[in-house]
């Protein structure tokens, strides 16, 4: 079985659920940035493999996802929704003013042809939005289990935002958990409830989580993007095609 056909199998069944309510774009710490990149009159906005956790107002955006019960939810909300893999988008070339990617590029082997793809549909100098786990000293069993490929090395990472052709206008220091502990026995509670494990970290996880952030009073950046990623876990970029 393939890398595609796996994250299609695991994320299908994470995202069945009988609760078809969904966290506003408002809850994530993206919106803060979007809010001011998205045109006021008639915005194309493009979402993919955000399962049922859009950073973008659902009605009337695009939604790309491999998971079909995720695409279900998303569009009784009133997303326009294609199941597809990234590496293909199927959209015209400079469509879209927004894109985000979050938790994506590292479940592809060609991510270089996604970040290609991402900026053959955008319009000019219009934006994007990725996060990624970084730095392999943090791989864990989670990462396996949730089919990561890679986790990124930073300066890797910027060579391959900008010989895709865009900018990084500034970054937030996303820093998940760095205990292999809590993160070994995530992945063991995910292999044995699955669904159960998609509630707590959505109605428990998630909201300490970004309590936690907002205490830290964590701000975003617009310099050092490499050296200041050396010992973060994670990183969420806002860039601009060029």
């Amino acid at each position: 079985m393939n890398n595609t056909a796996k994250n299609s199998r695991l994320y299908s069944k994470l995202w069945k659920r009988k609760s078809k309510k969904i966290k506003s774009c408002k809850f994530w710490i993206t919106w803060e940035k979007f809010k001011s990149l998205i045109p006021s009159k008639n915005p194309m906005l493009l979402d993919i493999g955000c399962g049922i956790r859009p950073r973008i107002p659902v009605k009337g955006s695009y939604f790309l996802d491999l998971s079909q019960s995720a695409l279900e939810t998303l569009a009784q909300k009133g997303g326009i929704c294609h199941c597809g893999d990234a590496q293909n988008l199927p959209y015209k070339s400079k469509s879209f003013d927004l894109i985000n990617a979050s938790e994506i590029l590292e479940h592809i082997k060609n991510d270089t042809k996604v970040l290609k793809e991402i900026n053959r549909v955008l319009k000019p100098e219009a934006h994007f939005s990725l996060s990624v786990p970084l730095n392999m000293k943090y791989w864990t069993k989670f990462d396996a289990k949730v089919n990561h490929i890679r986790r990124y090395d930073p300066k890797n990472l910027y060579n391959k935002i900008t010989e895709a052709g865009f900018r990084i206008k500034s970054y937030y220091l996303n820093n998940p958990s760095k205990s292999p502990v809590l993160k070994n026995f995530a992945s063991w509670f995910l292999s044995k409830r699955p669904n159960l494990s998609v509630f707590l970290e959505e109605n428990i996880g998630l909201p300490i989580s970004e309590r936690i952030q907002k205490l830290k009073n964590r701000k975003w950046c617009t310099e050092n993007f490499v050296s200041r990623l050396q010992n973060a876990s994670g990183v969420i970029a806002i860039c601009q095609k060029i």
